[in-house]
């Protein structure tokens, strides 16, 4: 990489980084006081259960925007997801069931944009839907996800374990697929569920799993997380990822978490991990910043290490309650064929709508 590509990068994303935090969509709106969503900035997939993290606007919250065609048409929207979600649990369900749960779903639909130290331009989205589908069965959910984010430059901690695409530190991921969760446990401290699904390729790569994860709190600030989750799949075998977080709360709006994976699996070389240490910081009830530092590599090599990164996540929301966005430079060292480690620097533009309904 060329000397100057670094400065030029930089120069770039921060004079874009400048105008939208100056400048944003919502910069005319008040913001109420300083005091992931549930995740403020997310480093895994809603599928991952975390412990809760400094609240920056999650759904729901109240905004100071006024009415508008753009709040009647997220309305509307919701409205009907719910209806063809409450069509679909009647359908295979018991419509007279007196169960206490109601049918109810989550959907966030992310876009982004990333641009890395040579000036490409990729685009990408994501699409993730939670639906519970209580008529059937109190603790079935039907979850469907679709990636297709700009290919990674760097490693990161699997998102969802034994989900095709999601239990690999490494690869890239560019797939639809749909899985039926049957929870099993589920209590502050105990969290237990199987499930079965499909990756919506061609052939189909089904699979099955179950997961178990268990909260052990040292003291008010401090808990201990164990998770371990075993997985087939039809196209390539058997595998197990086990992971063990640490967290501590440092003050009431600043979370330190250490995050520790493994994966082996039959089609995997050696054993497969990686380690993050994150700084999460709630800035006021609508924006939070997230610190983060990762390892990852992989016992078959010769000093198992493959990419170290480092990033920060900012993430807002803005406008309304249902809209966010994220901005995301990163810096990363990937080992190359030589064994020497190239830098690669990116930055991420994300903006995200959220849908949710639940039956009345």
């Amino acid at each position: 990489m060329a000397e100057h590509s670094g400065p030029l990068f930089w120069s770039r994303v921060l004079a874009l980084s400048a105008h939208l935090l100056v400048f944003p969509v919502g910069a005319g709106m008040a913001v109420a006081g300083d005091a992931p969503t549930s995740e403020p900035a997310p480093t895994t997939s809603p599928a991952t259960p975390k412990v809760a993290e400094p609240a920056a606007a999650t759904p729901g919250n109240t905004t100071t925007a006024p009415a508008s065609t753009i709040d009647e048409a997220h309305d509307t929207l919701e409205r009907n997801i719910l209806e063809k979600v409450i069509d679909l649990d009647n359908f295979f369900g018991n419509t007279k069931t007196e169960s206490q749960q109601k049918t109810e779903y989550q959907i966030r639909w992310r876009s982004s944009l990333r641009i890395d130290e040579e000036g490409k331009i990729d685009p990408g989205t994501t699409l993730y839907a939670n639906l519970q589908l209580s008529r059937i069965n109190d603790r079935l959910h039907l979850v469907v996800f679709g990636d297709n984010e700009p290919d990674r430059s760097s490693s990161s901690l699997p998102q969802d374990p034994g989900n095709p695409g999601l239990d690999r530190n490494t690869q890239s991921v560019r797939f639809i697929n749909t899985e039926l969760r049957y929870g099993i446990i589920k209590t502050p401290t105990l969290d237990m569920f199987v499930g079965a699904g499909v990756r919506l390729v061609i052939p189909p790569e089904a699979f099955v799993r179950g997961r178990f994860q268990s909260t052990h709190k040292f003291s008010k600030v401090s808990l201990l997380r164990f998770s371990e989750t075993v997985f087939a799949k039809n196209l390539d075998g058997p595998g197990e990822t086990t992971e063990i977080d640490l967290e501590r709360l440092l003050d009431r709006k600043t979370i330190l978490r250490w995050a520790n994976t493994g994966t082996v699996a039959y089609n995997i070389r050696g054993l497969e991990w990686g380690t993050e240490l994150s700084l999460i910081r709630e800035l006021s009830p609508r924006s939070a910043i997230t610190l983060i530092g990762g390892v990852y590599g992989n016992t078959s090599i010769d000093d198992a290490v493959l990419n170290y990164r480092v990033l920060a996540r900012y993430r807002r929301n803005f406008l309304r309650s249902w809209l966010f966005y994220e901005l995301e430079p990163e810096i990363s060292w990937p080992r190359l064929a030589d064994g020497s480690f190239d830098n690669k620097y990116t930055f991420t533009f994300r903006l995200e709508v959220v849908f949710q309904g639940k039956e009345k």
